[in-house]
């Protein structure tokens, strides 16, 4: 089960976090992959982590204050931004769960840009439009894609417990 909330910000939060992620020097990181262990040809994606094993992990942490008092979190668990690049082609990523086997643990994908990219869930494809907002229990299978109509796809992943 997963709930959609598109228009999840007022646009004046959107257009900070947008702007931010979308600066010349904000600082992406390159990973090779995009799940542990896939190491197909176009599985890579650039990422941002902004939070982890209990820590800040980037200067930009403060933008995404909005994103996290409107979702009423108790505690964070990771929070990490992903870039896939453009292709010719639209590439279906491997599915896979955030934290497997934790009932207690939600995921929220919000999306930077509006692209053709999507993410899937149980064959039900919910399509990347900027400011939305997509919520599901961690251990939830579903995947990604990236984008063939503008240069990237941008989410933010947010790994939390209510």
């Amino acid at each position: 089960m997963f709930k959609v909330v598109n228009n999840f910000l007022s646009s004046k939060n959107y257009k900070v976090i947008n702007n931010a992620m979308n600066e010349e020097y904000f600082p992406w990181y390159y990973n090779d992959y995009k799940i542990d262990g896939d190491n197909q040809l176009f599985h890579y994606q650039m990422t941002h982590v902004f939070y982890r094993d209990g820590q800040i992990n980037s200067n930009y942490f403060s933008i995404l204050e909005p994103l996290f008092k409107k979702i009423k979190l108790k505690t964070l668990i990771k929070v990490k931004a992903n870039l896939n690049p453009i292709s010719q082609t639209l590439v279906e990523f491997r599915e896979h769960e955030d934290t497997p086997k934790s009932l207690e643990n939600k995921s929220m994908i919000y999306y930077i840009n509006s692209n053709n990219g999507y993410t899937k869930i149980k064959n039900k494809k919910i399509n990347s439009t900027a400011n939305k907002a997509l919520f599901f229990s961690s251990d939830t299978i579903h995947n990604g894609t990236n984008s063939t109509d503008c240069n990237n796809r941008m989410v933010i992943n947010i790994i939390y417990v209510v």
